[in-house]
């Protein structure tokens, strides 16, 4: 399970959602979608960040990535 952190209104965000979404990866990923806005602690850890897409280990990849750092993330 991978998470994207975003908030609204963050044109980054959609570019990188659009980024993962288009990956040619060679197995399926699970995706969560989390909105920072929500929850007080993420917004002051990651308000300036997002997007962090963040794995099950807690590593993080932080924007800006392309297609190329976000499989290698994703695969690892």
């Amino acid at each position: 399970m991978l998470y994207l952190l975003t908030k609204p209104h963050c044109p980054l965000c959609n570019e990188a959602l659009l980024l993962i979404n288009q990956l040619d990866l060679d197995e399926p990923i699970e995706l969560g979608v989390v909105d920072i806005s929500t929850d007080e602690a993420l917004q002051k850890e990651y308000g300036w960040l997002v997007p962090v897409l963040v794995d099950v280990d807690d590593n993080e990849l932080r924007w800006p990535f392309d297609a190329q750092k976000a499989k290698e993330f994703i695969e690892s």
